[in-house]
Order: C-alpha cells, then sequence, then structure tokens
C-alpha cells in the first residue's frame, strides 16, 4: 500500500473523476500518482526540482504552500517522469490530468497564470513530523 501522504495533496473526487474520464483503473492511477511524488522527492528532491525549474520556465511556481508547490512546467517534464515511471501513454495524460485539475480546483491559485505551453504539476514535500 502506497504511503498516504504521497495523495494528500489530491482530492479523492479528483483522481476518481480523472479516472473514469480516462477510462483508467482508478487503483492504478493512485499509484502511478504515487510513485511520481516519490521520485519527486526522493531525486533529486522536491526542493532541487522547484530550483531547477524556476531557473527554466519563467513564473514557474504558482503558490505554495508550506506542504506543496504548484507548478506550471513544460511538457516535456512530464514526458520525462513518463518515460522514466515507465507509464503508457493512457496512464500518463490521467496522471496529468489530475495534477492539471486539481491545480484549476486551487483557489489561491491563478489559472490564467498557465502559460498555453505549460502544464501543471504539482509537488508535495515530505511531512516533517
Amino acid at each position: 500500500m502506497n504511503d498516504p501522504t504521497l495523495l494528500a495533496p489530491f482530492d479523492d473526487d479528483v483522481v476518481r473523476g480523472v479516472a473514469g474520464t480516462n477510462s483508467v483503473d482508478e487503483e492504478r492511477l493512485r499509484d502511478a500518482l504515487a510513485d511520481h511524488q516519490r521520485t519527486m522527492r526522493e531525486n533529486p528532491g522536491v526542493e532541487d526540482l522547484v530550483y531547477e525549474w524556476r531557473k527554466r520556465f519563467d513564473d514557474a511556481v504558482l503558490h505554495r504552500t508550506p506542504e506543496t508547490f504548484f507548478m506550471a512546467v513544460r511538457e516535456t517534464v512530464w514526458e520525462e517522469y513518463g518515460a522514466h515511471l515507465g507509464l503508457d501513454d493512457y496512464l500518463l495524460a490521467a496522471v496529468v490530468a489530475v495534477h492539471q485539475e486539481q491545480v484549476l480546483r486551487e483557489t489561491a491559485v491563478d489559472s490564467s497564470a498557465i502559460d498555453q505551453n505549460a502544464v501543471a504539476l504539482i509537488a508535495s514535500r515530505p511531512s516533517s513530523k
């Protein structure tokens, strides 16, 4: 079973809705979301990734909380994660859709700040507890 903190940034109804809309098994989607969060935390780490993306992309950070960064990155970032995690195109599209929908639902994020060449990405930090 996955560490529940890995899925903390995502509302259950978003994950469930995206799984249904994209005809992807919900548990497979949850596993892929957790694997993605784990990968960002472990290699090279959320803070290092955010630093790199801030250097590479204008206005990469849309909003942040103590636990979570709401980002706008280029599609190539997602392509790299999909390849690294071994996700097929359908599952990768569903993972990206969960991130996109969750960012759009975040009231503190100005969705108009997401450039037309960018895709949403949520990076959560490990709990310090």
